[in-house]
């Protein structure tokens, strides 16, 4: 009689919690349908616990010697300004010039670098959700970043020089009624907050970021670096603060075909055989070059 009491209880103990693990369920999916921006900050948060998989130093590389001026004239390789990194400890110059054009007819400026990028991500917004990615914000002047300071105020916009917006490598994006802050509420934005490393851009200041690019997160932000680099910055939640950092100057580093090295002066180390290769200047002093590798 009495293990027969023991058995009840225990049956009963055992109900009790498959009920309360069914109704922490169905609390979970009323808040994930209700605030879907709240699934994706757990996916966000789950994904700090993935393996890392960062480049490998490397000095297994034949390599050979070439100017900028030779560079510049091999069909192969491309200039542009994509990986420069750009906050209040990395200012722009006075006279820097950024390289942008106009968008399509559409009036956007923008750096010619991230043009075809930005089309195939918003021609897959559109695909996937019937929705258009419209841009807030691109290029902006010295002078018209300085109008943002006066209308919003220091501790709102960043300060002159220090604006991505300034190169036209950032975009400030959304789609009809999701703008701003709002713009992850919207399954549209979560899927461009999940997947814009796949079209070259991150989210230049992350849920993650703030300690280190002294900056909330905004997810309406997007910011173009190319390939690999977006792969491996959104997948290993990094900061392209703490992305550059990886780098030592001077040295070598794999990462499936890509090889990659951060170089100064007029004269670079080149690998002996190379596909194609983006040289950027990084706004710290040096150049960064990635090599696509046979």
């Amino acid at each position: 009689m009495h293990s027969k009491r023991k058995r009840s209880k225990k049956a009963r103990i055992i109900l009790l919690l498959l009920a309360l693990a069914g109704c922490l369920l169905a609390g979970t999916l009323v808040i994930f349908h209700r605030y879907p921006q709240v699934k994706y900050y757990v996916q966000d948060f789950v994904r700090q616990f993935a393996p890392k998989d960062l480049p490998e130093k490397t000095e297994e590389v034949a390599l050979t010697e070439q100017s900028l001026q030779e560079l510049s004239a091999d069909s192969r390789v491309t200039f542009d300004q994509s990986l420069m990194l750009i906050n209040t400890d990395h200012p722009l110059s006075a006279d820097f010039a950024a390289d942008t054009g106009e968008y399509k007819d559409s009036g956007v400026i923008m750096n010619t670098c991230l043009m075809n990028a930005y089309a195939d991500i918003a021609a897959q917004v559109h695909a996937e959700f019937d929705k258009k990615l419209y841009i807030r914000s691109a290029y902006r002047s010295a002078q018209e970043q300085q109008e943002q300071i006066d209308l919003r105020g220091e501790a709102i916009a960043t300060a002159v020089g220090a604006s991505e917006h300034q190169a036209g490598l950032g975009l400030d994006v959304y789609v009809p009624y999701y703008a701003g802050a709002a713009f992850i509420q919207d399954p549209a934005g979560q899927w461009v907050n999940t997947h814009c490393q796949d079209y070259g851009f991150i989210i230049r200041y992350p849920t993650y970021g703030e300690e280190e690019t002294g900056i909330s997160y905004e997810p309406w932000h997007l910011r173009y670096v190319g390939f690999p680099h977006a792969q491996l910055i959104m997948d290993n939640r990094l900061t392209l603060e703490s992305y550059m950092e990886l780098f030592e100057a001077g040295s070598f580093y794999r990462y499936g075909d890509y090889l990659m090295s951060r170089q100064t002066g007029e004269v670079f180390q080149v690998p002996a055989e190379f596909d194609s290769a983006v040289i950027s200047p990084d706004n710290c002093g040096n150049y960064f070059l990635t090599f696509k590798c046979p």
